[in-house]
């Protein structure tokens, strides 16, 4: 079993701190040296927009100031992981506001890409397409969802709508394996949270169980030219339900991990923008964001499964 050395961890720290975001630096401030969550949430406040959702390059791929639902996504996910679940706070009002009022969503859910992500730089898979939207949007409603059923209003239009999108969700898996880019990982959270808000009688909860450790197993063992099937984008620790079923897998991913890391840096992204010269300026300060993003997650897990040298 390789783990990461105190001196890696350092130079790891030392690159953080020269080039992370003020947000991110506040999530490694938090995570490693004992920072508080008071700082993350002034830091996020710079990225929120009047209507309650968030743009502004929150993600740092899409450069669209506007709100979209997928930023509102990973925002929640950013204040889950830091274990802020106060949802009267005005951060999560502003998220549920929006949810319920934009007009990035259909029947079927709320939009992975809208159309203003166009005039922005952004990576392609932010062009704004209605098409591969129906698809790519599942993850993203199936997160959402999640924790709206969770910790939202029962008697609010917000959580009636997340009703409606989970059974549309559930249904949609029993016909269809096109389930866009981030849909397992979303059906994961929707599992997760349905479970734990005690709301399995009101769906069909033990197809959902049966049906999503497949989905994982499948993706981490069939897409292996995937970056987006690594397992330890599903198997965040030892005491993820999906762990014991892919254990040879994240153990070997673990070991990768140790093994990639440049010497005197971070690890760098296994993606681009576009083919071609478009954006490159800002791709470069996209992906320089990306690397203490990423160089944090890394080290998160790596800490979970006792990874790192004393």
């Amino acid at each position: 079993m390789k783990r990461l050395s105190h001196k890696a961890y350092q130079e790891i720290r030392e690159w953080v701190h020269r080039n992370a975001r003020p947000l991110d630096l506040a999530l490694w401030r938090y995570y490693f040296e004992e920072g508080d969550r008071e700082t993350v949430l002034s830091e996020l406040g710079y990225y929120q927009n009047e209507d309650g959702g968030f743009g502004k390059t929150v993600d740092p791929d899409n450069w669209n100031p506007d709100s979209t639902p997928y930023n509102a996504q990973i925002v929640i996910k950013m204040l889950r992981q830091i274990d802020f679940i106060d949802v009267q706070h005005p951060i999560y009002q502003g998220i549920f506001r929006y949810l319920e009022n934009t007009k990035h969503r259909s029947d079927y859910g709320w939009h992975f890409t809208i159309p203003s992500n166009n005039n922005h730089p952004h990576g392609v898979w932010w062009d704004y397409n209605a098409e591969t939207n129906v698809y790519q949007s599942i993850g993203t409603t199936a997160s959402l969802s999640g924790f709206i059923l969770r910790y939202g209003v029962p008697q609010s239009k917000l959580y009636s709508m997340a009703v409606e999108y989970t059974k549309g969700l559930i249904e949609n898996l029993k016909s269809t394996s096109e389930l866009g880019d981030m849909g397992v990982g979303g059906y994961c959270e929707l599992l997760e949270d349905l479970e734990a808000a005690g709301l399995m009688e009101q769906f069909d909860y033990e197809y959902l169980r049966g049906k999503v450790p497949c989905l994982v197993q499948d993706k981490i063992r069939k897409e292996t030219d995937n970056f987006m099937a690594n397992p330890l984008e599903f198997v965040l620790s030892p005491e993820s339900s999906y762990y014991e079923a892919n254990k040879a897998e994240v153990e070997l991913a673990l070991d990768h991990l140790v093994d990639q890391r440049p010497e005197m840096g971070v690890w760098g992204i296994p993606w681009e923008w576009y083919n071609g010269d478009i954006y490159t300026k800002a791709f470069a300060i996209s992906e320089n964001w990306w690397k203490s993003i990423k160089a944090l997650e890394k080290l998160l897990i790596l800490k979970r499964f006792r990874r790192i040298a004393d």
